[in-house]
């Protein structure tokens, strides 16, 4: 597994992503990292149909995608999809010592809720959600906001 991109967006499989992030990347599978979506059996049915002919799609609990990511040595361009940040600092707490660190985290859409402030045009974040980012970003993952990938990153200390 070559994983070209670790991305946190709510939408997940969407247009943007298929359209613009795997065609940039030359994606040959997503791995979609998420406790709850894996033991739901529509949600993967949904997310399944949502990807082009040809596109490997894997929808995992955190410990099977860190299962996978030790394990898988196909080399295929792979983009680690997740829906929540927490999802994501638990793979990379999983990945630690490894030797299959994720050493950069992009943070694509997180829709608004009642608990979360603005901090971008498509970012919310609840203080729990900024303290994970700490978290990650103190493990030395590079963490950043771009939504799609003709757009500049823009580093989350300047928005936070």
């Amino acid at each position: 597994m070559n994983i070209v991109a670790a991305r946190v967006d709510d939408r997940l499989i969407h247009g943007q992503v298929m359209a613009s992030w795997s065609k940039r990347l030359q994606l040959k599978q997503i791995v979609v990292v998420d406790d709850q979506i894996a033991e739901d059996d529509f949600m993967r049915g949904v997310l399944a149909m949502s990807a082009p002919s040809g596109m490997k799609i894997s929808i995992l609990s955190v410990g099977d995608a860190a299962k996978l990511v030790r394990e898988d040595s196909a080399g295929e361009n792979t983009m680690l999809l997740f829906k929540r940040i927490g999802a994501a600092l638990a793979l990379i707490k999983e990945l630690e010592n490894s030797g299959k660190e994720i050493g950069e985290l992009n943070l694509g859409n997180i829709g608004s809720a009642p608990d979360r402030m603005q901090i971008a045009k498509n970012i919310f974040l609840s203080d729990d959600e900024k303290g994970q980012i700490a978290m990650l970003q103190a493990m030395g993952v590079n963490v950043f906001l771009q939504m799609l990938y003709t757009d500049p990153r823009t580093s989350v200390e300047s928005v936070l």
